[in-house]
C-alpha cells in the first residue's frame, strides 16, 4: 500500500497570508504548541485524502518505507524532514484505526530513503508492508 505526502502544509489565516509548516525538525523544535496543534490537524486531513479507499487494516507487524522527493538538489538530513512526516502520520493512521500504535511491536521496521529531485511533485512516499510470522526475538534490538 502506498500513502502519497507532501513535505508541507498550509495553514489558513484570517487578516494574514496563510502560512506554509514545512515538515522538518528545525521548524517543530522553533515552533509555537498552537502552530504545531495547528498543522497536526491539517496533516491528518491529508493523510485521510490521500489514504487508499480499500485500506486494509490489519493488526500485524508492518515495514514502513518512507521515500523523500524534495523540489531541489539541496542537501539535507533526510530524519529532519522524514521524523516529522514520520511522527504526524503515524498519529493520524492510529486516529483512523489503520494501525492500533506506533510501538516497536506494530512498526518494528522503519527505513528512511531519498528517492531522486523532483521539481514537478516534490512528495513523501509512504509505503507500508505487513510483516507476517515475524519473531522479535530475531531482530536485532
Amino acid at each position: 500500500m502506498k500513502i502519497i505526502l507532501p513535505l508541507s502544509v498550509t495553514l489558513p489565516r484570517k487578516t494574514k497570508a496563510d502560512k506554509v509548516f514545512t515538515l522538518n525538525l528545525n521548524i517543530y523544535r522553533n515552533c509555537h504548541h498552537f502552530v504545531l496543534n495547528q498543522a497536526k490537524i491539517a496533516w491528518k486531513d491529508i493523510v485521510k485524502q490521500s489514504m487508499p479507499q480499500n485500506m486494509i487494516v490489519d493488526c500485524s507487524p508492518f515495514k514502513f518505507v518512507y521515500t523523500v522527493f524534495p523540489n531541489s538538489g539541496r542537501k539535507f538530513d533526510l530524519a529532519n524532514v522524514l521524523s516529522i512526516v514520520q511522527k504526524f502520520t503515524d498519529d493520524a493512521l492510529i486516529e483512523f484505526g489503520v494501525i492500533p500504535d506506533d510501538n516497536y511491536k506494530v512498526i518494528p521496521i522503519i527505513v528512511y530513503k531519498f528517492g531522486k529531485v523532483d521539481k514537478e511533485n516534490p512528495r513523501v512516499e509512504l509505503e507500508i508492508y505487513p510483516l507476517n510470522d515475524i519473531d522479535f526475538n530475531d531482530l536485532p534490538f
